[in-house]
This record gives structure tokens, C-alpha cells and sequence, in this order.
């Protein structure tokens, strides 16, 4: 996936989701901000994270070495558009992101 429309609401996507389940809460999620350090991530969090982007975007489950190599909302980013780009995980569509953002009582990033 290149810098197309697909992919900034991809990143707008992945963005919204940390920042719904982030247990440390900030004004604006940014790429360079660490999942653990920065965001109050712990092994819960992450794997609910790992759960949504699975149903959002179809990826599949990481194994253990992936998972420990995904320290900043960059890195989370940028692997849905590897998967994506690769073929292994779908673009979003916007009923089942907003589906997911209303369990948290949120409105989807995507119009």
C-alpha cells in the first residue's frame, strides 16, 4: 500500500484504534509514540489490539517474536501496510471499523 487514500485511512484507522485502547490517555496518538512507555501498553492491551486489527483488517495472529518487535504506533502502522501491500490483510471497510469503534462507545475515524 502506498501513500494513497486507502492508506492514510489505514493509518487514521490503526491511529484511532491505540489511542480508543490505550490505557494512558493522550490528546493526539503519534507515530513515534512507544505502545509500552508512552501508552500504559501491557500484554492485555496488546493482544486486544492484535484482536481488532485482526478483525479489521483480517491479519493474521503474530507469533511472539512479531508481537515483541511492534514498540511504537509507527511500527503497528506500518505493518497493516505490509500485510496489506503483501496481500495478507485487507482494507478496512467502514462498516466493520465503525462496528468496532461503537464497542467502545466511539465513532469510527473512516466517514
Amino acid at each position: 500500500m502506498t501513500n494513497t487514500s486507502a492508506a492514510i485511512e489505514s493509518d487514521a484507522v490503526v491511529s484511532g484504534m491505540v489511542k480508543l485502547i490505550a490505557p494512558r490517555k493522550v490528546d493526539a496518538v503519534e507515530p513515534q509514540h512507544r505502545l509500552i512507555g508512552d501508552l500504559g501498553f501491557h500484554s492485555l492491551v496488546l493482544a486486544e489490539l492484535g484482536y481488532n486489527l485482526e478483525e479489521v483488517y483480517g491479519l493474521r495472529a503474530l507469533n511472539p517474536e512479531e508481537a515483541m518487535k511492534l514498540q511504537t504506533v509507527g511500527d503497528v502502522i506500518e505493518l497493516v501496510r505490509t500485510e496489506a501491500s503483501a496481500g495478507r490483510a485487507e482494507l478496512a471497510d467502514s462498516e466493520t471499523v465503525a462496528d468496532v469503534f461503537a464497542r467502545y462507545g466511539a465513532e469510527s475515524p473512516v466517514r
